[in-house]
């Protein structure tokens, strides 16, 4: 698998949707650095750095999607993957080679973007509020969720041939897992009570008592939308880039779920694929 990943890295370095992705992410964060500051000059929102070094962790599913179609999906449309298979790698080293190479890409994603927060973020918010301990472990736990990020879409990637195809799904199934991430916050977010309001009717004043919101979400369904919230990879991105308290200690042993199952998936399908 060496020589595989040798060869891999050299064409990621060489690759322009690679660097594209790495200057995009890190001119995204530094324009968020930029906007957070006049927001803190002009209305005095307080920004920390803590908060800022999770913000790579919401939007690395879409760097993932988007690199891992491109860049494994061209080895099926340049005839790269029979090549190797044919100078006798097996395909279960061919596949890791590729998830390797994903993952990595997707670190140093996230790493330009950190490497550009600490240097606007520290001059501009000064240096950590909370123990250095937990801002490591927030990143512990971004690392193991972009795992998961790379495993699913290293297992699309590999499974379908067509590069174009490969995209889309990718980058549709990257939405489709954000936007029912958000659906599922908002339906949790729903308060238990609607609160009275008070207002003026013909100049006398009116309020309504507080009443139960047919809308909350209670008992074992809430459980069940808490559950799906924290184990998809796109609820633990939402979680950490919003920097929220009390993240599950779950979340590493949900991501490692998904990056096993999807890995011997991958592979499993990989070794059945016709590559004529």
């Amino acid at each position: 698998m060496s020589k595989l990943l040798s060869a891999g890295f050299a064409r990621m370095w060489k690759n322009t949707m690679f660097w594209l992705e790495v200057i995009i992410m890190g001119l995204l964060f530094a324009a968020i650095m930029i906007a957070n500051y006049q927001s803190t000059r002009d209305y005095g929102i307080a920004y920390s750095l803590d908060t800022l070094l999770s913000g790579p962790f919401m939007v690395i599913g879409f760097f993932t999607a988007s690199f891992a179609s491109m860049f494994l999906g061209t080895e099926y449309s340049d005839g790269t993957i029979r090549n190797k298979l044919s100078t006798g790698h097996s395909r279960s080293s061919v596949y890791l080679s590729g998830l390797i190479l994903c993952f990595t890409a997707t670190l140093l994603f996230c790493l330009s973007a950190i490497a550009i927060i600490c240097i606007m973020g520290i001059p501009l918010f000064g240096f950590l509020v909370k123990p250095l301990a937990d801002t490591l472990t927030v990143i512990a736990i971004g690392i193991f969720t972009a795992a998961a990020y790379s495993a699913i879409f290293t297992l699309v990637s590999m499974s379908v041939t067509n590069k174009p195809v490969t995209v889309m799904v990718c980058i549709l199934l990257c939405i489709a897992f954000y936007f029912s991430s958000v659906r599922i916050e908002e339906k949790l977010g729903e308060p238990e009570i609607n609160p009275g309001y008070a207002w003026l009717e013909n100049g006398v004043p009116v309020s309504s008592r507080p009443t139960p919101n047919p809308n909350y979400i209670s008992g074992t369904k809430r459980e069940c939308y808490e559950f799906i919230y924290d184990f998809l990879p796109s609820g633990q991105s939402i979680q950490l880039g919003k920097n929220a308290p009390n993240l599950s200690v779950l979340f590493p042993l949900y991501s490692l779920f998904i990056t096993v199952s999807s890995t011997a998936g991958g592979i499993l399908i990989f070794r059945k694929r016709d590559l004529k």
